[in-house]
């Protein structure tokens, strides 16, 4: 890895980190929405809790942004809530909650046809945070490294609240885990985008974090220190509104706020990195120029030499 104030070789690598954020979460897809209009070409989306519900459904199944804001104004408190009581008393013990748990279960349904690889908007690499509840470990799937996961398992496993939703029990690398939200080890997972197979050499991170200390979990100030210019961390926030919680109209103004956030500054910001890009590009294009055809030789001024001599 490069110093923070050094240029990158090769082709710049766009990572964008969705982190956790619960009903907050439609803050990315504002987010996606002003990057698809900028034209910023996003190589790999990593996730974890809603952020990995957002990256699945856009690079993975590959939704639009229209669909992705019509999913997240859909989505309520009461869904969520009967959603999760399904998962713990069973579906016969809750049919009454069906008409309300119905919509967010269809959703999570269209995760079973998609996986890893086969990705859209440009995506090149998908990636989810776990966390491991029973050991404190954590758990990481990217594209080429699924390590016996579904997409749908992935995606489902980083996105259990714990207490909210029950653990998702799978075998990893030979033991039984108890998988739960990834934001437990760690909020805006920079450090997976940028270490291999991702390697991204720029990243964009969505921070929702609601609190300081859940904002130090997330280190994204050691990897600012560490990445320099090379980090972007967008931090979107409402302006004052009386919406309820996990209400459609709270789901429009964190929606908003995510396309807000990527303003005039952060716009030339990404330029310069593409402009990089294209700037290496030519000098490398120039290089190989002049190795296949380098210069003549200068003609030797036989005058001058005899006058020096």
């Amino acid at each position: 890895m490069t110093k923070n104030n050094r240029p990158t070789h090769g082709p710049r690598r766009i990572a964008l980190v969705l982190g956790s954020g619960g009903f907050r979460g439609p803050a990315h897809v504002g987010v996606l929405s002003r990057l698809q209009e900028l034209h910023i070409p996003v190589y790999a989306i990593v996730g974890c809790s809603v952020g990995s519900l957002i990256a699945a459904y856009y690079a993975a199944v590959g939704l639009t942004i229209d669909d992705l804001l019509g999913h997240a104004l859909g989505t309520n408190a009461l869904g969520v809530l009967s959603h999760s009581l399904s998962l713990w008393l069973g579906e016969k013990r809750t049919r009454l909650l069906r008409r309300w748990a119905g919509p967010v279960q269809a959703r999570l349904a269209l995760l079973d046809h998609h996986d890893f690889r086969r990705l859209h908007h440009g995506v090149q690499m998908i990636g989810f945070l776990m966390h491991d509840r029973r050991r404190g470990e954590r758990i990481f799937a990217v594209t080429g490294r699924e390590r016996g996961f579904s997409l749908s398992e992935a995606v489902r496993a980083s996105s259990r609240l714990p207490i909210a939703f029950p653990p998702l029990r799978k075998e990893v690398d030979g033991l039984e885990r108890r998988l739960i939200d990834g934001a437990l080890s760690a909020p805006s997972p920079v450090i997976h985008a940028v270490a291999a197979p991702v390697s991204a050499t720029h990243v964009i991170a969505v921070d929702l974090t609601g609190s300081r200390r859940r904002a130090r979990g997330s280190e994204l100030g050691r990897w600012q220190a560490l990445l320099g210019d090379r980090l972007m961390v967008l931090r979107p926030r409402p302006l004052p509104t009386l919406a309820p919680w996990g209400s459609a109209l709270g789901a429009r103004a964190w929606y908003e706020c995510g396309r807000r956030v990527v303003g005039a500054a952060e716009e030339d910001r990404l330029r310069r990195w593409l402009r990089g890009d294209a700037a290496e590009r030519e000098a490398v294009t120039g290089d190989a120029v002049h190795a296949e055809h380098p210069p003549a030789p200068e003609t030797p001024d036989f005058g001058r030499a005899r006058d020096s001599g």
